[in-house]
């Protein structure tokens, strides 16, 4: 069960912003898949971001959601690399 939760993100609002919806979602479930999944629904309803010749809209919210399941898996499976190392 999640007692707390911070969730934040900055590029997605004109400044660094918590996502309320998505903590709402979160405080008081089972940290589970169904519960992530809703948590990354619950996004959208935290940010509307803009489209701009950095990014469009689709990729900033996917990219939020990605990182929420991210953090699911550091969480669930620490031993699952999520990230990519390069070795020279």
């Amino acid at each position: 069960m999640i007692d707390e939760a911070r969730v934040a993100f900055g590029g997605m609002a004109a400044i660094p912003k918590r996502a309320m919806n998505c903590e709402r979602t979160l405080i008081g479930a089972a940290f589970d898949t169904e519960t992530l999944e809703r948590a990354c629904t619950a996004l959208e309803k935290d940010f509307t971001p803009l489209t701009d010749f950095r990014a469009s809209r689709e990729y900033r919210l996917l990219v939020a959601q990605n990182l929420l399941r991210k953090c699911f898996l550091e969480q669930h499976a620490p031993k699952t690399e999520t990230r990519v190392t390069a070795y020279v």
